[in-house]
């Protein structure tokens, strides 16, 4: 049995959809282990940019299965939308399993979501997409689970339920459900076109050789180990795999890292290496840093090694594959940052610093390569301060990086 697991080494938005589609080519089955429509993985077809929020990035694979795992928080709206999305562009969506123990995203949700960002004047900076809630009802015990969307009555009963308790509690008035009572409507229609897809995933899972799993967001934002309480609500990190779809970790071959040449992060939340000047700006515009689930601006600066070395040790890496390189192409100079200080003192682990806010960088400069990288297949061909980077970043992390993308096309990649 191979099993390989791309995680989000950062903030997420690192570029996991490409490498999966990378990786996916040999795969029976694809699977995702937590999150929902707050993922937004970008991947391309025949030069044409596909954004996927749920669905696995293997769906591009004609032959491969894509498991949405138990660990998901699933929209059925929006899972509908995409699904339409993907047959208007000629792919098939025939091998789409939902795991029967994932649960279900409702309209009451997403209203939550967006009352709690309101009150708080968007305090977390959530997506606003329902994850929290949902995951919130998980494991309140009273949540909707896909197995349920198979009997009509017994969904709209638990709805309703649901529903009233939020009334009681005077977490929703009649105002506001009439804001979301034709989205109610619309909700119990998507279910019932989805409940087909449901199915048994667990013993797919076991029967098949060749399994890739891809995670959601990034380490970082981790519940339990990211920058808490700015993180989303579930376990991206490689540890979230075995309860999401479980599968125990030691079946696992290779935990591949995804992190980008410099780092980004949307919503709030500390960033030590945060560029508010015009490098930041810079950043941002070439890499075309917006979010592909919101279309916010992301805020950008320079690779954090203290954050990526804690990821890699974490994680459990194998492999590193480090995305959008060539952003960095024009930079006349390059940082990595080597440490942080905090209180006159100098600290080396991510996991001593209690207050990151007021961290400041100690940052090692690089010498810019000024050079395009487009069209270079092969490591040794990268001009000579590209390469003293990749390998700087190689050894203070202790993980090798094996794959380079340099840009955003399906064969724009380096394997080393």
């Amino acid at each position: 049995m191979a099993i390989k697991a791309v995680i989000g080494g950062q903030w997420g938005d690192e570029g996991k959809g490409k490498i999966v589609d990378l990786l996916s080519q040999d795969a029976e089955i694809v699977a995702r282990y937590q999150g929902g429509a707050n993922a937004g993985h970008t991947v391309y077809k025949d030069d044409e940019k596909i954004v996927l929020h749920q669905i696995p990035s293997g769906i591009l694979r004609e032959d491969c299965f894509c498991v949405m795992g138990n660990g998901m928080v699933i929209d059925p709206i929006e899972l509908v939308e995409e699904i339409n999305m993907l047959k208007n562009k000629n792919i098939s969506t025939q091998k789409i399993l939902i795991s029967p123990h994932a649960h279900i995203v409702t309209p009451l949700h997403k209203f939550l979501d967006r009352k709690n960002e309101e009150k708080t004047n968007n305090f977390i900076g959530t997506t606003c997409k329902g994850i929290g809630p949902c995951y919130v009802d998980k494991y309140n015990r009273v949540g909707i689970r896909a197995i349920d969307i198979k009997n009509q009555e017994k969904l709209k009963s638990i709805f309703v339920d649901r529903l009233n308790d939020c009334t009681m509690t005077s977490q929703i008035n009649d105002n506001e459900y009439k804001e979301i009572e034709s989205e109610i409507e619309l909700f119990f229609k998507s279910c019932t076109q989805i409940k087909n897809y449901i199915d048994d995933t667990f013993n797919l899972l076991f029967s098949k050789n060749n399994i890739l799993i891809e995670g959601a967001q990034g380490t970082l934002l981790d519940i339990d180990h990211g920058t808490y309480p700015f993180v989303t609500s579930s376990s991206p990190f490689s540890g979230g795999i075995s309860t999401g779809l479980g599968i125990p970790l030691t079946k696992l071959e290779n935990i591949i890292g995804i992190f980008k040449a410099y780092a980004t992060r949307v919503g709030s939340g500390p960033f030590p290496t945060e560029l508010n000047d015009s490098n930041g700006k810079k950043l941002q515009d070439i890499g075309s840093e917006f979010g592909a689930t919101t279309g916010r601006p992301r805020r950008c600066g320079w690779f954090d090694g203290i954050a990526a070395k804690y990821s890699c040790m974490i994680n459990g890496l194998t492999d590193i594959a480090l995305t959008k390189l060539d952003i960095l192409d024009s930079f006349e100079e390059i940082y990595i940052c080597v440490g942080y200080e905090y209180k006159g003192q100098e600290l080396n682990n991510y996991s001593e610093l209690l207050d990151l806010d007021n961290v400041k960088p100690i940052y090692k400069k690089f010498k810019g390569w000024n050079t395009n990288l487009n069209g270079i297949k092969d490591f040794n061909m990268l001009p000579f301060e590209c390469k003293e980077y990749i390998k700087f970043i190689e050894s203070f992390v202790g993980t090798k990086i094996s794959i380079i993308s340099i840009g955003p096309g399906r064969n724009e990649i380096i394997q080393k």
